[in-house]
């Protein structure tokens, strides 16, 4: 008996048919596994913030519960009418320190934004405090402050 020979596969790369080794093959489809897989577990933490309702917030804020209120509308936005004792921390694409150095890292922070269903800015957001060290925070589930002031909650000037 003579030594077998490697299993072989053809690949087309760029119009050129070329013959590699199916451990070759093995090892790039595994990484390609391990890129997709983590391409879907950092997309569905991406969206894991948890929401707080519009009730939940005006309760705890009705019981003096320590909760802290960030508005990351544009400031124009927040000076036309923000919840009560809310925060103005404009959304953008990196906050740094001095941004959030108001904010204690030992209190619940809720976040919210007028964006809609999403609440893609509120989430951004709240993303980037949970990756400075801030272990508690939620954004306001959507209608956020549209249904805040629906709501007939006050707010402040």
């Amino acid at each position: 008996m003579g030594k077998e020979k490697p299993l072989r596969a053809i690949c087309v790369v760029g119009g050129t048919t070329k013959e590699v080794s199916m451990e070759r093959v093995l090892k790039l489809t595994c990484l390609f596994s391990a890129l997709l897989l983590f391409s879907v577990v950092t997309c569905v933490s991406a969206g894991d913030v948890p929401r707080i309702s519009i009730e939940a917030l005006k309760k705890l804020q009705d019981e003096n519960a320590s909760v802290v209120v960030v508005d990351d509308r544009i400031k124009d936005d927040y000076d036309s009418g923000h919840i009560k004792g809310a925060f103005c921390i404009p959304a953008q694409e990196r906050l740094s320190a001095a941004d959030v150095a108001i904010l204690p890292k030992d209190k619940l922070i809720v976040t919210y934004c007028n964006c809609g269903p999403g609440e893609a800015d509120s989430e951004n957001v709240a993303n980037q405090l949970l990756d400075m060290g801030f272990k508690d925070v939620k954004v306001l589930a959507d209608p956020s402050i549209v249904g805040w002031a629906k709501a007939g909650y006050p707010l402040e000037r």
